[in-house]
């Protein structure tokens, strides 16, 4: 009996040592420059993990923001919205051709295409799309609705309170607490 208990106790640990041993550490990131490079792959899907890890790992390089803008005039629309997130979420300094580049999201056929345009401009100083927002309040869709006035609370000033304040009675109880919030905020500035 004992030597059986013993078999099984060795059997064991040699069953772990290899489950152990198979184990991998996780891969380290990739560096900045690789991922810049990973930019220019004609794969899709590699861009935008390229884009997502400098997100993560690089979101001050000036560096990686300058290989990324370019991105905006990709004929690969997710890659066009990705980079455009990006930017908005790293805060980029972009120029105002960009922030035109951007905007063109807005007028996207698909409800994710133009929210993603909108959440990429509220991260960036882009008051000059503030009028190729507002049609949007429009939108037959509510979370576009929703997206716009949250943008343009943020972009916007004093001068948008008469624009949001109809929200207030919006049939969609979302909407009248996003417009609430939003007129808070630009009655303040």
């Amino acid at each position: 009996m004992q030597m059986t208990t013993k078999r099984s106790f060795v059997g064991a640990l040699t069953l772990a040592a290899l489950v152990f041993s198979s184990i991998t550490a996780p891969a380290a990131p990739k560096s900045e420059t690789q991922l810049i490079a990973d930019l220019a792959s004609p794969k899709e899907k590699v861009v935008i993990r390229g884009l997502a890890e400098i997100e993560k790992n690089y979101p001050t390089s000036q560096t990686a923001q300058a290989a990324i803008k370019p991105l905006l005039k990709d004929n690969r629309k997710a890659v066009v919205r990705k980079a455009a997130r990006v930017l908005g979420v790293v805060n980029a300094d972009v120029t105002e051709s960009e922030i035109q580049s951007i905007a063109v999201l807005l007028k996207g056929k698909e409800k994710g295409e133009i929210i993603d345009g909108l959440k990429a401009l509220r991260g960036l100083k882009a008051q000059s799309a503030i009028p190729e927002i507002t049609p949007l309040l429009k939108h037959s869709d509510k979370n576009v609705i929703r997206d716009s006035i949250r943008t343009l609370a943020v972009l916007g000033d004093r001068s948008l309170v008469p624009t949001i304040e109809p929200f207030l009675n919006y049939p969609d109880l979302a909407v009248q607490k996003d417009a609430a919030d939003a007129l808070n905020i630009l009655k303040q500035k």
